[in-house]
């Protein structure tokens, strides 16, 4: 059947109609999909160029940052602070499109990062601000600020690859689908001719289509050229063949030339001519690459129209325009940064040439304990294996056993507390070496306050230092041991010259003895001061505590210098409570405290002026003061009085005498014994010196030992002179003082039977008539009745003396010795020397073991009056006598020709009768290496009379029988019975 011609025509019109839908349908679709691309490109476009204006922001916040670094000056500060403010601008913008756009999970990545470059940035500056150029070198410098800048970058090129992809893809879809849409249409036209007009109208439309796609286009174009015009940097578009076709108003600015003058020129002409050929090697390289490739941060040096040469930094990339491929360049000036950059180097140089010269280890460390810092001297030090240092922990460059000998340190300067201790630090190169340590914390501020952001560590080689020290002290205590010797055979020469052993001198030879004597005494003062203070210092001074009465301790020691006091026209006076003030000293080290203390008060008092002492009870202290009314201490020298060697004034020295060195000993002797020492300057002039001590509760009676002082080793014998005249006692005190004595008085019985119950005694002397509340016979027997001092050797001192032993009832007093007025002085101090000791029946003899002649002879004379003696100079000498002859006492010298006085010992154990030995050396003697000696005495310490008195007590005690004389020395022994 034949179709008719409007069937034909209408079915025509039904294919043609079908068609034309069909082929708007596909055509409909297809633009569409070209309009979505051509909006996903505009958007990928913006995200690129703002992610290259967030790099180019933040290069432009870090040059205006190193500006204020170098220059420190408030303008470039705001400039930073704006540059900042533009990167967290772009930073949001940033964000905000990608929120449009559809969130890309390496942009929260990206924005941390720039976060933290900014806050790196900030901690510079406020280092700058707080600590100076060189502090925020080291921020700027550190390898943290420099993985931030390598993370953004990385991430930032990551980004704009992402993008430039996804728009090449985009404009690679759309002229795929234009394409089809085209054969689609050709071959509806070949069908019919009837779906021309269909066909038309679908161009039409789709002309249309593509020209708001166009305007759309070129709307996004307009967005973009905008965007740049007000972008700080220069961006510059080319051609493939480096023809220049855009330039913002930043790059005609930064290359000075107008628009008409750059565009169309080659870009070579931007760099130096020298760099021109490198540059085409660069272009030949991007036209190889694959579009939407990016590269951001290349420096490279360009050129201005004027000629002058600078550093940029050039991020390239392509884009597509009209089926031309075309080159954008941004650039940025870093001339700024560049200049910053070379400043901080050479600061950094400069830094380091001047710690690398400093002789000493110099690091810094963060608050985690991570080095930032060290010098060259600190590196050869402290070297780890593998010879890094720089970014690790103390823990891991020291290894953990030294950092947890010196974490306690670590955690006090972190704490905000310098800290200085020594340590020994052992390399492979230097040895073990000392070193003295200091740490100083770092805050964030110049105030000192505030959070401490790590600290500097200072290491100062002592090893030679510290090497001369016990060099110098050990010539000192050699120089100061070797001098004991001859100063004591002076002394003792001295003593018994004056003592009338020659006969009686001449008064002008009198007077040169008494002034050789005097000077002898001061520099033996001055030599056991010093070896004083090598004792305090090496931890060696050894106290023998005992719980004594405070008041006759007082009164001792100012008896024996108100001859001092005489001589300076001053008078001392003591203010005391009546009961007794008890404490636990050692006596002798604290009478030389007092008595320096006296004699410095002394000095420095006017003529007839009073020196005031007073001794309080202090809740559970006992405090001494010392006043004078001198000129006082100077302000400037009260912080260091204590020191050694130290004084108000150079002058002093020869004015007063002395070495400064007594205030520092009497210090450490005070602190010792758990007390304390200072002084005050008072409203009324002068200077008050005081010391306070722990008062002991417990009453003198309940002292276990109390009375067992007599004969106590290496002490002076306490005499109690019972005598109501005034000048008879204090006469009798004078010649018992001449001779080594302590003494105190009392004017009556009450009085005696009180200070016996506070104070030990070694003997006392009794007038038997004059006494005005009691007699001394009834004294006498008071004391006998009492069981602790009964025993007390007695000596009556008394005109009746004579006629008074012959009564009966005088008979059983136990009375030591009766001597009559007027007195006779060689007598009185016999007979209480022979009353404190006794000797042994027969004439002792004793064993000098000696090398030194002149100290023989002075402790033969010494001893003349009881006692034989045979001398020995060596150890060997000293053993052959001892096998050959029978002897009551060694007195030993320790250091001997051949070997050590110790080394006889076991010889004088070894005899059938064993022999007390008392050492008496120049060198101190602890008390664990006394060997059972009898008595310890040190040759510049002992004066004549203690050594006689130390002498009879040990004979007095011994249980040896008395020796019968040899008939004949042996070779190896000289007999010098004196």
């Amino acid at each position: 059947m034949k179709t008719s011609t409007p069937a034909r025509i209408n079915l025509a019109l039904g294919l043609g109609a079908a068609m034309v839908l069909i082929v708007a349908m596909a055509a409909y679709s297809t633009i569409d999909k070209l309009v979505n691309d051509a909006q996903q490109s505009l958007k990928l476009q913006q995200s690129t160029t703002l992610l290259e204006r967030v790099g180019r922001s933040l290069a432009n916040a870090e040059s205006t940052q190193r500006r204020f670094l170098i220059e420190a000056s408030d303008e470039n500060l705001f400039g930073y602070e704006d540059a900042r403010s533009g990167v967290v601008a772009v930073l949001s913008q940033l964000r905000a499109a990608d929120e449009v756009n559809g969130a890309d999970p390496k942009l929260p990545a990206l924005a941390g990062s720039v976060d933290r470059r900014l806050g790196m940035l900030d901690e510079a500056v406020r280092a700058r601000r707080a600590e100076g150029l060189t502090a925020a070198s080291m921020v700027v410098n550190s390898d943290v600020n420099r993985q931030l800048k390598e993370e953004i970058d990385s991430l930032s090129e990551s980004l704009v690859n992402d993008n430039m992809q996804d728009l090449a893809r985009a404009q690679a879809g759309g002229h795929a689908d234009a394409q089809q849409t085209e054969l689609l249409v050709a071959g509806a036209g070949l069908l019919t001719l009837l779906l021309i007009l269909g066909a038309l109208k679908s161009i039409h439309h789709y002309h249309a289509t593509q020209q708001r796609a166009e305007d759309k286009l070129r709307d996004s174009e307009a967005m973009s050229r905008a965007l740049t015009l007000g972008m700080a940097e220069g961006v510059v578009t080319t051609s493939e063949d480096g023809v220049i076709t855009e330039a913002n108003p930043a790059a005609l600015k930064l290359f000075g030339y107008t628009r008409h003058e750059m565009l169309g020129s080659q870009v070579t002409h931007l760099m130096p001519e020298r760099h021109r050929g490198q540059f085409d090697m660069l272009l030949d390289d991007l036209r190889a690459r694959k579009s939407g490739f990016s590269e951001a941060g290349r420096e490279v040096l360009a050129m201005r129209k004027d000629g002058s040469e600078f550093p940029v930094t050039v991020s390239f990339g392509d884009v597509v325009v009209a089926g031309k491929r075309l080159f954008s360049a941004i650039v940025h000036d870093i001339t700024e940064r560049v200049r910053t950059e070379e400043a901080l180097q050479a600061s950094e140089y400069q830094l380091r040439q001047i710690t690398d010269s400093v002789p000493a280890l110099i690091a810094y460390l963060d608050r985690d304990g991570r080095y930032i810092f060290h010098n060259k001297a600190y590196g050869q030090v402290v070297r780890p294996r593998d010879g890094v240092i720089l970014g690790k922990t103390l823990q891991e460059v020291l290894g953990e056993v030294m950092y947890q000998e010196i974490r306690p340190n670590v955690e006090r300067v972190l704490a905000g507390e310098p800290v200085s201790y020594e340590r020994t630090q052992g390399s492979s190169e230097l040895g073990e070496r000392d070193y003295a340590v200091s740490y100083v914390p770092r805050y964030e501020d110049e105030n000192q306050q505030g959070q401490v952001m790590g600290f500097i560590a200072l290491a100062t080689d002592i090893t030679a230092m510290k090497r001369m020290d016990r060099m110098k002290t050990e010539f000192v205590s050699t120089v100061s041991h070797e001098l004991r010797t001859p100063l004591t055979s002076i002394r003792g020469s001295l003593g018994l010259i004056a003592g009338g052993v020659a006969g009686q001198l001449p008064p002008a030879a009198q007077g040169l003895v008494d002034i050789a004597k005097n000077n002898c005494e001061r520099l033996i003062r001055l030599i056991n001061d010093i070896l004083d203070v090598e004792k305090i210092e090496s931890g060696q001074m050894r106290l023998a505590l005992q719980t004594v009465a405070l008041q006759p301790l007082l009164g001792q020691a100012m008896a024996a210098n108100e001859g001092f006091a005489g001589q300076h026209g001053v008078t001392l006076r003591l203010q005391a409570p009546d009961e007794a003030v008890l404490v636990s000293v050692d006596t002798d080290r604290l009478t030389q405290v007092f008595t320096n203390l006296l004699s410095n008060a002394v000095k420095f008092s006017p003529q007839s002026d009073v020196v005031e002492i007073t001794l309080s009870v202090r809740a559970q202290h006992v405090r001494v003061e010392v006043r004078d009314h001198g000129p006082g201490i100077p302000a400037e020298f009260q912080s260091r009085i204590f020191q050694k060697f130290s004084q108000a004034d150079s002058s002093d020295t020869r004015q007063k005498g002395g070495t400064g060195l007594g205030l520092s000993i009497s210090k450490a002797i005070v602190e010792r014994m758990d007390g304390s020492i200072g002084f005050d300057n008072p409203p009324g002039g002068g200077t008050v010196f005081y010391f306070e001590l722990p008062r002991i509760a417990e009453p003198a009676a309940a002292i276990p030992g109390a009375s067992a002082r007599p004969g106590a080793p290496g002490t002076r014998p306490r005499i109690l002179v019972c005598e109501d005249d005034g000048d008879v006692a204090r006469l009798i005190v004078l010649m018992l003082e001449k001779v080594g004595f302590y003494a105190d008085v009392a004017h009556g019985a009450e009085r005696a039977l009180v200070m016996l119950g506070e104070q030990p005694y070694d003997a006392m002397t009794v007038d038997l008539a004059l006494l005005p509340d009691q007699g001394g016979a009834a004294l006498i027997a008071a004391v006998r009745r009492n069981a602790h001092i009964a025993n007390l050797p007695i000596v009556v001192i008394s005109v009746s003396a004579g006629q008074a032993r012959l009564r009966p009832d005088h008979q059983g007093l136990g009375v030591s010795d009766w001597i009559e007025k007027p007195i006779n002085e060689q007598l009185m101090v016999r007979s209480l020397r022979g009353a404190i000791h006794g000797v042994p029946a027969g004439r002792p003899r004793i064993l000098h073991v000696e090398d030194d002649l002149d100290i023989q002879r002075i402790a033969a004379a010494i001893t003349q009056e009881f006692a034989s003696f045979e001398f020995a100079t060596t150890v060997q000498e000293a053993r052959v006598a001892l096998q050959a002859q029978h002897f009551d006492l060694v007195l030993l010298d320790l250091s001997l020709p051949g070997g050590s006085g110790w080394d006889l010992f076991p010889d004088i154990d070894a005899l059938p009768y064993h022999p007390p030995v008392v050492v008496f050396s120049a060198t101190d003697v602890a008390e664990a290496d006394d060997r059972g000696a009898a008595a310890i005495l040190v040759k510049a310490h002992t004066s004549n009379e203690e050594l006689l008195s130390t002498i009879q007590r040990v004979l007095k005690n011994s249980s040896v029988k008395p020796a019968t004389p040899a008939k004949s020395a042996t070779p190896a022994t000289e007999s010098r019975d004196s």
